[in-house]
């Protein structure tokens, strides 16, 4: 079974995936959540947030939170899987090893946690997901480069093409998106004033992707927006923040 869930910013959010939050989730949907083989962050997953070693085992975290909270998760009873976010460091995401995992790649921080690769297709549990990622940081101006934000939040132009073209190889019908910012439209749906959403490079990469595509849903963190779980059923795009999503 897989449950998805929104940003943990390190530890500040880290209960979006503790038990007792996800157990609350799996009891208000009907499901079991011992049943949970993978949890999906939607982006700002944010460990490792600081630099330290990495080899072919993933990371070797130097700063006690970082060690204390790859810890937690790697006790976890199922596999964690993050989207890439804008408050999460690609410095150490670049230098991760990459391992085969649901039919692609991704980078592995531990045994028990690994981030999607942006613009990859998986199959999880008979499920073939896009995963998209990034943002950009509306705080940049207060952040210093390669410590607290850095610009690979944004795509480049070559990652852009390589994920249309897979599209194309993979004929653009899908069960789901997974991402960090969303579409323009899922964005109005979490704003008050639904005709001035901010349409940065991913947003406008994402609508590009939505014109492409056949879906389910599209699940997407980043705005720290949570729904009822009747908005859930009735709507293509799926904001997500501390509550989680049974698959």
């Amino acid at each position: 079974m897989i449950y998805i869930t929104g940003d943990t910013h390190n530890t500040e959010d880290m209960s979006n995936l503790s038990s007792n939050n996800m157990k609350l989730r799996c009891m208000e949907q009907g499901a079991d959540f011992h049943a949970i083989t993978t949890a999906i962050v939607l982006g700002d997953f944010g460990l490792p947030w600081y630099e330290g070693s990495v080899d072919e085992a993933g990371i070797h975290p130097t700063d006690h939170t970082d060690r204390y909270l790859l810890k937690w998760y790697n006790q976890k009873p199922f596999k964690i899987l993050a989207v890439q976010g804008n408050h999460d460091n690609y410095d150490i995401i670049e230098k991760l090893p990459e391992v085969e995992m649901f039919g692609a790649k991704v980078l592995k921080v531990s045994d028990n946690v690994f981030y999607f690769k942006r613009g990859e297709i998986y199959t999880i549990e008979d499920k073939r997901f896009l995963v998209l990622g990034g943002a950009m940081s509306d705080d940049k101006v207060w952040r210093k480069p390669h410590e607290s934000w850095w610009k690979q939040e944004e795509w480049d132009e070559r990652e852009k093409n390589a994920c249309v073209e897979k599209i194309k190889e993979y004929g653009g019908n899908f069960d789901y998106v997974l991402s960090h910012t969303g579409t323009s439209v899922g964005i109005a749906l979490t704003e008050e004033n639904p005709n001035q959403i901010y349409r940065d490079s991913n947003v406008v990469f994402n609508d590009k992707i939505d014109s492409l595509i056949s879906y389910k849903k599209w699940f997407f963190g980043h705005w720290h927006s949570d729904w009822d779980y009747e908005n859930y059923n009735e709507s293509k795009y799926v904001p997500l923040y501390h509550r989680g999503i049974i698959l």
